[in-house]
């Protein structure tokens, strides 16, 4: 009689040590500021930043000095590469481009971290949910066990009930230590997830599933999407370096100028200038322009797939939340109060000799699955959520 009851307490009883809630909006907003990929996104952003400075920069011009027996005695000057052909300007135009492509797309990562963050949250909250489902299946075992051993014990039934109580008891407490396993591989990766760390336990609260958008809003949203515009934006960024490329069969002008010393000593002190020309003459650089055109079509082909695959993604979540929610909104309101009902009248039933233990087992497996499936209702359109805001691009339940 000890054992039961122990194992009774034990299920009800809350885990020590419990961490602070997490509210959904603290993991949206963690995710958003130390999420790897954010960050990640934020460096290549400052890198292409960089790669503008270094486009607009000129070429160093250099320095030169020389000096021997021979006339001239010594020499000094300076030269400058200039290009006249418009190159600089489609170089500096290109790098600009991939410099807005890399905002657009640390804007991308944002999107991309808030519905990694959103799903994995969820999933945590899953399964902190189901593992409350198994540990009130064993309180319930529990009691299913203590009933069988009182009637077995006053005759009221045979020893087979007992056991087969005894096992259906075992069998849940296994279901709770691989719950309990799950839920801290789970919140592991959503620390990971918030740039936190991964060995301290996260608790995240319900949150209601946000409201169904308009279709037309959210495809609207979705043609300005971050990603989308990066595509455009690399698009023009190949169309500026093909420009460059054909304007650098043009040549280039080497501008120099220097002093002379000749005679005894190099007191014979004369100025210099030269003038070079830098031609393209073995193929007039059809090789940089050829690999310009085939990039072009590259960025072309991927700004059309991710125009198509945007609005199929924005279709597909939308019609998914749709039927999620309507699904949903049926175990509140018949299915839940219903399973919790039947649950009940089955114990008191069997604990007053009125059914058999296997009418009670099948009404609490009954009564577990519809939990679990309200679990599963909630999950699926919190996740359906998250993709229709990744398709969009960014957040839908915020003003």
């Amino acid at each position: 009689m000890m054992l039961p009851a122990l194992l009774l307490l034990l299920a009800a009883a809350p885990g020590p040590g419990a961490p602070p809630p997490l509210s959904l909006q603290a993991a949206l907003g963690e995710a958003s500021a130390r999420g790897p990929a954010v960050l990640e996104a934020r460096a290549r952003q400052e890198l292409a930043r960089g790669e503008v400075t270094v486009a607009r920069a000129l070429d160093p011009f250099v320095l030169s000095v020389g000096g021997g027996g021979n006339d001239p005695r010594w020499s000094a000057g300076v030269s400058q590469r200039l290009v006249v052909s418009g190159a600089r300007g489609s170089r500096v135009a290109a790098s600009e481009a991939d410099a807005q492509a890399a905002a657009l797309l640390q804007r991308q990562a944002l999107a991309e971290a808030r519905s990694s963050a959103r799903k994995a949250y969820f999933a945590l909250l899953r399964a902190r949910q189901l593992t409350e489902v198994a540990r009130r299946s064993l309180s319930l075992a529990l009691q299913s066990e203590q009933a069988a051993r009182l009637r077995f014990e006053t005759g009221a039934a045979p020893e087979l009930d007992l056991v087969q109580a005894s096992l259906a008891r075992a069998s849940v407490q296994t279901e709770v230590v691989t719950r309990e396993g799950e839920q801290l591989a789970l919140s592991a990766e959503l620390a990971q997830l918030l740039g936190r760390a991964p060995e301290l336990p996260l608790a995240p609260s319900a949150s209601p599933v946000p409201a169904l958008p308009p279709l037309e809003t959210v495809l609207a949203r979705a043609r300005q999407s971050p990603g989308l515009l990066a595509t455009r934006a690399s698009l023009a960024g190949e169309e500026a370096r093909l420009e460059a490329a054909r304007q650098e069969r043009w040549p280039a002008i080497n501008l120099g100028v220097g002093t002379e010393g000749d005679g005894p000593g190099g007191r014979m002190v004369a100025a210099r200038a030269t003038l070079d020309f830098e031609f393209p003459l073995f193929g007039f650089n059809q090789g940089a322009i050829s690999r310009a055109r085939a990039a072009i079509e590259l960025a072309r082909t991927l700004e059309q797939n991710a125009a198509r695959g945007r609005s199929a993604q924005v279709l597909a979540a939308h019609r998914r939340l749709e039927a999620a929610l309507r699904a949903l909104a049926l175990y509140p309101e018949e299915l839940l109060p219903d399973a919790e009902r039947v649950e009940r009248m089955a114990l008191e039933a069997y604990g007053a000799g009125r059914s058999t233990l296997t009418t009670l087992n099948d009404a609490r497996r009954a009564a577990a699955d519809i939990r679990t499936q309200a679990i599963e209702a909630e999950f699926n359109a919190q996740t359906a959520f998250a993709e229709l805001e990744l398709a969009a691009g960014g957040a839908l339940d915020e003003n």
